[in-house]
């Protein structure tokens, strides 16, 4: 009985080895003792064990195979995780006086790389967002009082999230005010 164990034991082994290797071939004989064997190489007088194993499992590194489109989306997702972009602002330049009655600045943006048409700039005034984001590299702030502002834009991608940041860029608005008009008149 405990030989039958033993055989049934090297049996279940080397079938089990087969899900690993699943090429290899066993091959059994019965020697003049009357005891099994089984063995990788065909020797004389044994046959060859046809194994059907549908335990087969073909690695997938634990995960589930992804549908055609399921893969370009992902590969999209990581095209864009993978840009890095880099704002600057290259005009007005840092500390400079303007001098506009009307309280208009106009600021031009550059990316590195170039952003996408469905990405959108957000100017900063002083910390606070000013109007809506938009697609032109090029923004006109209207209306600003004179004094001394601080200009940041944000480069955000199609659902708002941020990719980028500008310098702070300092700027000193000059208009002219209500009383030097009516000194220049008298």
């Amino acid at each position: 009985m405990k030989r039958f164990t033993l055989c049934l034991s090297s049996l279940i082994f080397l079938f089990s080895s087969i899900a690993v290797v699943a090429d290899t071939k066993i091959y059994h004989w019965v020697d003049e003792q009357g005891k099994s064997h089984f063995s990788d190489t065909a020797g004389p007088g044994t046959e060859e064990v046809s194994v059907n194993n549908q335990n087969l499992l073909v690695s997938s590194n634990g995960k589930e195979p992804k549908a055609e489109n399921e893969l370009s989306i992902a590969v999209e997702e990581e095209k864009k995780i993978a840009i890095e972009y880099q704002a600057t602002i290259t005009s007005p330049l840092d500390d400079t006086a303007l001098r506009s009655n009307e309280g208009t600045i106009d600021i031009h943006v550059s990316t590195t790389p170039e952003k996408n048409n469905n990405q959108k700039l957000q100017l900063f005034l002083d910390g606070k967002a000013l109007g809506e984001p938009q697609i032109s590299p090029t923004i006109s702030a209207q209306n600003i009082d004179r004094g001394t502002h601080q200009i940041q834009v944000h480069l955000l991608d199609e659902n708002g999230k941020l990719l980028a940041k500008t310098q702070i860029v300092t700027v000193h608005l000059q208009r002219v005010s209500v009383g030097t008009i009516k000194a220049n008149i008298q």
